[in-house]
């Protein structure tokens, strides 16, 4: 997931890597090298088939160039099954390439840096279209965190008379009693946004979203990372 866009269908490779510095903290009397860790980096590279069609791989990327945290990126490896592992990133186009030659396809490589690092997480919305107001299966962590997290949204289509879509994050002690942790603003059409908290995160975490209009329809995907 890029922005607003499922690129998987023009994607044929990906790396996404996290990355932190180390400090060293090595003395004269410790026997071995010692470090505390640092600031939190990454990378991330995408290989994929040029097409310059109005919405597609190429007009995504070219209206990313120059512009700050202009890549959000949300990569699902093992499917968008909920629960299932993704990684979390919000990048800046660093080089982008296209390569051609007589006996093959146009072909294209996307290289981005991201801010804050990258973060690991879980799918807690998989990339379905919902109708009406819900919520998805909760993702037991098995204990509680204290550092916050990291979550992102990809709604990638929306339709209907006035339609508004609420996604919110929850989480819960019990996997009962459910408060909000992160609410992202209400969409009206496919967009994305990624928003971080801090402080304690409950054993438990789930996807909540409040659906209003006439027949409204949204496919989107949604993840969530602890830290």
């Amino acid at each position: 997931m890029v922005n607003e866009k499922h690129l998987s269908g023009r994607i044929n490779g990906w790396t996404v890597a996290g990355e932190r510095t180390l400090g060293e903290t090595t003395t004269l009397l410790d026997d071995g090298a010692k470090f505390v860790p640092g600031l939190r980096s990454g990378s991330l590279t995408i290989n994929g088939l040029f097409d310059g069609a109005t919405g597609d791989i190429d007009d995504e990327i070219q209206s990313s160039d120059g512009a700050l945290d202009g890549l959000l990126a949300s990569v699902m490896p093992d499917g968008f099954t909920i629960g299932k592992p993704a990684f979390i990133a919000t990048t800046n186009l660093s080089s982008y390439a296209i390569e051609s030659s007589v006996s093959d396809t146009v072909s294209l490589t996307v290289e981005a840096t991201p801010n804050d690092g990258v973060d690991h997480g879980r799918v807690v919305h998989g990339h379905t279209a919902e109708t009406a107001t819900g919520n998805s299966a909760s993702v037991d962590n098995a204990v509680s965190s204290t550092n916050g997290g990291v979550a992102s949204v990809h709604v990638t289509a929306a339709s209907g008379t006035t339609p508004s879509l609420t996604v919110k994050v929850q989480h819960s002690v019990d996997n009962s009693v459910w408060v909000d942790l992160i609410t992202f603003a209400a969409a009206t059409t496919a967009t994305s946004e990624r928003k971080t908290v801090s402080g304690t995160v409950n054993r438990y975490v789930r996807e909540t979203h409040t659906i209003t209009g006439t027949t409204p329809s949204f496919t989107y995907a949604a993840a969530f990372a602890r830290r």
